[in-house]
């Protein structure tokens, strides 16, 4: 297996787990906002539907397209997988932020640092890969 087949592999891995947590909170709202520590406003009847779009269709929708274009069109999928890579990396990025600013370094927040940034990795990996194979000349890509 070429590194460029490991890394599709490997994005199609982080699809699949990103979509899986949108799963979670399309059917279970409620228990994706007390894993995230937030809590429902009483009376606003929308909370619920908040975290079902957000944390549920948008990562579900997200991430199935990616994997399915990572399936059917690697070079397409590639792309589409970077960006959704950069996304990730925002998050941990604003994990970041929030630990240095709000003094907000907990176990929570190294721990979903960390995987918010080794998803953004695992997702740009297809695109460094063909671009490593087009920058050696190693053919047509």
């Amino acid at each position: 297996m070429t590194t460029l087949h490991l890394s599709l592999l490997l994005a199609v891995i982080a699809c699949l787990i990103g979509g899986g947590l949108g799963v979670l909170a399309l059917t279970r709202p409620a228990r994706v906002l007390k894993m995230v520590g937030l809590s429902l406003t009483e009376g606003v009847g929308h909370s619920l539907s908040e975290v079902r779009a957000t944390y549920g269709g948008l990562f579900f929708v997200s991430h199935a397209g990616v994997a399915l274009a990572l399936v059917a069109s690697p070079k397409i999928g590639a792309c589409m997988a970077a960006a959704l890579g950069l996304a990730w990396s925002g998050a941990a990025l604003g994990r970041i932020v929030s630990m240095a600013i709000d003094r907000a370094a907990n176990r929570f927040n190294l721990f979903a640092t960390l995987f918010e940034g080794l998803m953004g990795i695992a997702l740009a990996t297809p695109l460094w890969a063909y671009l490593r194979l087009i920058y050696q000349g190693n053919g047509v890509v």
